[in-house]
């Protein structure tokens, strides 16, 4: 029909069906391992951790930042903080929403999980250990895609990690015998730690240099562990020994 109207196009508005983000790894760092923030000012700062370390703390007795991102954020130079434990995990959302993270802590044998920080924005965290009793823990991400959508519609997901030990109490040494024979003293000690096998015991005779010295079954691997040290007589008074737990 002459002059009737033609359609040509039409546009269409929707709103596509959000999707669950992943939590894909997390990675625990050895004890005490930091990172300083890329590009600090003033006093280096530690990445994923806004409070004072336990030295600042006690220092202070006696006399932080958040960024945006789905994977490991980026990190500067390593650094050692004893009582501080690192957490850096993957997460990806199917949408590219922001994500925002929950983590949560739970000590072996219990069933529940405890808050340890909410709302996060980076994938990084520092935990300071100090505040919680000796034992083995495992933590728990939980990734929210709510600071892109509407609270009725975002999603979470969540992931555990493997179990870590805690423990912030040095081994204790225990002199059992010291006996002489000529010249010679012979010192017996035991090293016991409560919750870690021994890793290392060592002497020092000069205030200076330290030497290894093995257990007596051989191999430092067991929580309470018997060592045997021989020196001169003369150098034994004055001999000092350290022990290091795993």
């Amino acid at each position: 029909e002459t002059g009737a109207p033609v359609l040509t196009s039409v546009t269409a508005a929707y709103l596509p069906r959000n999707t669950r983000p992943r939590v894909t790894a997390i990675t625990i760092h050895p004890p005490g391992t930091v990172f300083q923030r890329p590009f600090p000012t003033g006093d280096p700062g530690i990445a994923g951790f806004e409070g004072d370390t336990p030295d600042r703390r006690a220092a202070a007795q006696s006399q932080g930042g958040r960024g945006t991102s789905t994977s490991a954020p980026g990190l500067g130079r390593q650094d050692y903080q004893k009582g501080l434990l690192t957490f850096i995990w993957r997460a990806e959302d199917g949408d590219q929403d922001e994500l925002s993270y929950d983590v949560q802590y739970r000590l072996e044998g219990d069933t529940a999980w405890k808050p340890l920080t909410r709302e996060l924005a980076e994938s990084l965290l520092v935990w300071d250990t100090t505040s919680v009793p000796n034992g083995r823990y495992s933590i728990q991400v939980v990734a929210s895609d709510g600071p892109s959508n509407a609270p009725d519609s975002a999603l979470t997901a969540s992931m555990e990690s493997t179990t870590f030990e805690i423990d912030n109490t040095p081994p204790a040494v225990t002199v059992t015998a010291v006996r002489r024979e000529g010249d010679r003293t012979m010192i017996t000690f035991d090293v016991r730690d409560e919750d870690s096998a021994i890793q290392k015991a060592e002497f020092s005779s000069d205030g200076d240099r330290w030497h290894t010295i093995y257990p007596t079954d051989g191999i430092a691997d067991s929580r309470t562990e018997t060592f045997e040290l021989t020196l001169d007589s003369e150098t034994a008074a004055g001999v000092v020994i350290r022990a290091t737990d795993a």
